[in-house]
């Protein structure tokens, strides 16, 4: 076979399999045109990927997902990180709509894990008020019911969240039902104070050697010890950072943020997984529906 007819058949089977792809693609990959920009804070323009739910009637409860350090997308910086397609579709079925803002395609960055916390130009202060723009940018929308707001997050997106809730700062988010956190990092929360005015829920690995339990579970103590307060922790035995993922758990090296600076171990935990989704169902619907 000549190099170019070799050349031709690896073009029309790479076509093929772009076909079957699109084909097969899930319904919520179908809802929406992505991304939109939206106004962001100090004039930024915000990029964020907006999949309402296909066949509404009326307006939507939205759930607004904060990505962790590594961004939205896989180091093709095209393709979504699994956990965020995972996620859109578990919450569709559960009849929520999705925002995902994308803190980072947005300043012109892709993962910022490998960076040392010192060295970041965009750190959880970058975003906080990534949040707010978002919570405006629904609550603007005719297609969204504005009391049924919730906001979701990962690591440093979890982190984000946090941090734009806290009352003890202006400007602060309000107007949501409530928020999840997967393995946040608490240690700055707990030095700068904290106060908080809606449910939280709060999903922890025992064994996290990148954000570690032990300062979350002292702010969650502090919370729960304030009259009014509605915060659920869970912390997941046998458990790393991102427990929740599909991808078997693994020693990450380059990542030194963690409490060993050589790398960190991250990774699911099947069981963790299926308990954690339950718990994060449970808590959605209480809050949302």
């Amino acid at each position: 076979m000549s190099v170019l007819s070799l050349h031709t058949v690896l073009r029309r089977a790479a076509a093929a399999v772009l076909l079957l792809a699109a084909v097969a693609l899930p319904a919520w990959a179908e809802t929406a045109p992505n991304p939109l920009s939206i106004a962001g804070p100090q004039g930024l323009a915000l990029q964020v990927h907006w999949y309402p739910l296909k066949d509404a009637r009326g307006p939507q409860p939205v759930v607004i997902a904060f990505h962790g350090c590594a961004g939205l997308y896989r180091s093709d910086s095209v393709t979504f990180d699994e956990r965020y397609p995972d996620y859109i579709k578990y919450l569709h079925e559960r009849g929520y709509a999705v925002l995902l803002p994308d803190s980072f395609t947005s300043r012109g960055s892709g993962s910022i894990c490998e960076i040392a916390a010192r060295d970041r130009t965009i750190n959880v202060e970058t975003r906080r008020e990534d949040v707010i723009s978002a919570i405006a940018w629904l609550k603007s929308r005719s297609d969204v019911d504005g009391k049924r707001i919730a906001l979701l997050g990962w690591s440093h997106g979890a982190m984000t969240v946090l941090s734009a809730l806290n009352t003890q700062r202006e400007p602060h988010a309000q107007g949501i039902a409530g928020a999840a956190v997967f393995y946040p990092g608490c240690s700055e929360l707990l030095r700068r104070g904290y106060g908080l005015q809606v449910p939280l829920l709060m999903q922890l690995g025992a064994l996290d050697d990148w954000t570690a339990p032990a300062p979350c579970e002292k702010l969650v103590a502090q919370l729960t010890a304030q009259p009014g307060s509605d915060v659920t922790l869970r912390i997941y035995p046998d458990s790393y950072h991102g427990f929740d993922s599909r991808t078997p758990a693994r020693f990450r090296m380059g990542v030194p943020n963690g409490t060993n600076p050589g790398g960190v171990h991250v990774g699911g935990n099947r069981k963790a997984r299926a308990q954690s989704l339950d718990e994060l169902d449970r808590f959605l619907k209480r809050i949302l529906q």
